[in-house]
Formats: C-alpha cells, sequence, structure tokens
C-alpha cells in the first residue's frame, strides 16, 4: 500500500493566488536567504497586497510551511516519478537516484531556501511538521524500495535502516556539492550512492 505522503490525490489544491505566493516567497528565500523572508518582500515579489497572505494562509510561518512542503514534494515527485519508469527493483532506485541529483536539485541557490527553512525548524511547529512529513514520505519511498529488492536481494541491516543511510548519504552529498561544487560532481554522487546500495544488498 502507497503510504498517504506519497499519495499526490491526497495533497492540499491551492488556487491561482495562493499558488503564486508560495513561488514569491520561494523566490525571495533563494534569492535573499533570511533576508527575503518578510511578508512585505513577499508581497512585493507576487504583487499583491499584504494582507492577503493572512487571509490564504494564516501567518507567514505557514506560508513557510506550505512553501517548504511544496518545494520539498516538488523534488521528489520528479524522482520517485522517474523511479516509476521502469518495473525492475534495481533500476527504479538508480532511476530515483539519478534524478535526485539532476538538474532541478543540483542548484545552489535552493540551499539558501533550505537553510531558512532549517534555522526555524525548533521555534516555528509549521515548519517542523512540514520538515517531518516530507522527510518521511523520502523515507517511505526508498523503505518500500529497498523492501520491494529485499525480495531479489537480501538487503543488510534492513530496508528501514537502508532507506534512512540512503537518505543520509544523499542529503550529505548534495550539502557538500553545494557548499563546495568544485569538489566533486553531480555524476559522482550518483555513483557514490550507486556503490552504497550496491554494498547494501551484498
Amino acid at each position: 500500500m502507497t503510504h498517504s505522503y506519497l499519495n499526490t490525490a491526497a495533497r492540499p489544491a491551492y488556487n491561482k493566488a495562493q499558488i503564486k505566493l508560495i513561488q514569491a516567497t520561494l523566490d525571495s528565500l533563494m534569492d535573499e536567504g533570511i533576508d527575503g523572508c518578510s511578508v512585505r518582500k513577499i508581497c512585493e515579489r507576487a504583487g499583491t497586497a499584504v494582507g492577503l497572505i493572512n487571509y490564504h494562509f494564516g501567518t507567514l510561518n505557514d506560508l513557510l510551511a506550505t512553501t517548504y512542503l511544496n518545494l520539498a514534494y516538488s523534488l521528489m515527485d520528479k524522482a520517485i516519478m522517474k523511479s516509476q519508469s521502469t518495473g525492475l527493483a534495481r533500476q527504479k532506485l538508480s532511476f530515483f537516484i539519478q534524478e535526485t541529483f539532476g538538474d532541478a536539485v543540483m542548484q545552489r541557490k535552493i540551499l539558501r531556501a533550505w537553510v531558512v527553512f532549517w534555522s526555524m525548524i525548533d521555534r516555528a511547529p509549521q515548519i517542523k511538521a512540514a520538515h517531518d512529513s516530507s522527510n518521511q514520505a523520502f523515507r517511505v519511498f526508498l523503505e518500500q524500495s529497498f523492501a520491494e529488492l529485499n525480495n531479489i536481494h537480501p538487503v543488510s541491516p534492513s530496508p528501514r535502516l537502508a532507506a534512512i543511510g540512503l537518505t543520509a548519504i544523499i542529503d550529505g552529498l548534495w550539502l557538500e556539492w553545494c557548499l563546495s561544487s568544485e569538489t566533486f560532481s553531480a555524476d559522482e554522487a550518483i555513483l557514490l550512492c550507486e556503490q552504497w546500495v550496491d554494498a547494501a544488498c551484498k
């Protein structure tokens, strides 16, 4: 059974005004980091009145949490869609890894947005909830993928731990690339993840 976090049909639908504010928020954070995290700047980008954030989302933190989920799921959905283009369990993981280090993800400016989100996790319950749900969705998908692979090749130490390990490797490599992109390429990051998966399946 597909986990509810991976059920795209179960996610909220946003109207045009909400989508405009979500995109303006992401653009503001990617361009200016924490300096772009203000109602005034976001509304200026969206071309809307300041009061519309409260009207459509409730608070700025609610808008930020929605933007967090929208960004996380948009990137993850592309990787999942890519993985589902094959029926081979091992190839599904390969396709997922490849898309995870694709052009849409390997953008250093996205780090500015993530840094703002991460800095607010311990003081904004909405953003912590967004972080927890999106990270869980990522791990659940990988655990399901490793469980499928486990029917063919034993996964060590377990599909759950293999998913946690691969998540940590992907996150660590992406962060290191953003901070120092000359150290290694996206292709090399993919190779490292592939080798780790192969080692877990021996």
